[in-house]
């Protein structure tokens, strides 16, 4: 394997304050060796502005490389088309599997997913709100799909795995209790709800709630039902994690930090069956 001619981190000012820190602070050592080792493999799929883009958007090129490096280790041959379009594809079944990686943050606006607070008060967690921050991720990269599939970058018989990454909101640890909130945003699947029979004195079956939509505070209604819809036949496989530079399992794809995988019901194939085969990668699944 060559060697990159730079690292990736760059000297001067930035933007990114985990950038910054990484660089930079005595206790990001780990974290940097990680980061440029990660870089080692990842540098020939790079675009031109890669590391430059890094400076503002630390975490979002930080997931890109750790997704596409956890491939490589899984046995993808993965190539980048080049500026446009998805971040990189490998050949299956003779047919293209392309990879989206997306980083959402809190947002802006109204809908904004609020701080954490650590003022020993109880706060009620923005369910809704974080929820909003995938629907609006796969609705950007629906767009950025379709804007391919006109260029001829991609093609209706290619398969397309979006692979999200929510440590950015904030809120949404990876660790959920209940059922993953990247599944709530992409199927119509609410709280859990404990009954309690006030007549027997008994608790009853636990259940999940209908929720088909969220109402953002400017009372336009989102779908909660995008897996369920024609619009989202594009989508193959959603593949979800929370790892960042500084919490990520000592084995690439291994059992800490794992990623979760939503599959198409329409899609189960060969993309479905590559993903969630890769050898303890995959924490639960759902089709």
């Amino acid at each position: 394997m060559s060697i990159p001619s730079t690292t990736f981190f760059i000297d001067g000012p930035c933007e990114d304050p985990a950038y910054l820190n990484t660089r930079d602070h005595p206790r990001g050592v780990e974290s940097k060796h990680f980061v440029e080792e990660l870089w080692r493999r990842f540098y020939h799929l790079a675009d031109s502005h890669f590391r430059e883009d890094a400076r503002t958007h630390f975490h979002q090129r930080f997931w890109e490389m750790y997704l596409a490096v956890t491939l490589l280790e899984h046995d993808f041959d993965l190539k980048r088309y080049g500026p446009e379009g998805p971040e990189f594809y490998a050949m299956l079944e003779n047919k293209r599997l392309w990879f989206e990686a997306v980083a959402p943050g809190p947002g802006d606006g109204p809908d904004q997913v609020p701080p954490l607070e650590y003022d020993g008060q109880f706060h009620e967690f923005p369910t809704e709100r974080v929820l909003l921050r995938f629907t609006n991720a796969i609705d950007e990269k629906r767009r950025r799909y379709f804007n391919g599939l006109s260029k001829g970058i991609i093609s209706e018989d290619d398969q397309y795995v979006l692979a999200i990454n929510s440590r950015g909101i904030r809120h949404d640890a990876p660790y959920e209790k209940t059922m993953p909130l990247f599944i709530q945003a992409f199927l119509p699947i609410g709280p859990l709800v404990v009954p309690f029979n006030v007549t027997t004195k008994e608790w009853e079956e636990a259940f999940y709630q209908h929720r088909p939509a969220i109402t953002k505070l400017s009372g336009n209604s989102v779908s909660t039902g995008t897996f369920l819809d024609e619009a989202a036949k594009f989508c193959s496989v959603v593949l979800h994690s929370g790892v960042d530079c500084a919490n990520y399992p000592s084995r690439l794809g291994g059992t800490t930090q794992t990623p979760s995988v939503l599959s198409m019901p329409q899609c189960l194939n060969g993309a479905s069956n590559s993903v969630c085969g890769m050898n303890g990668c995959i924490d639960r699944s759902l089709a």
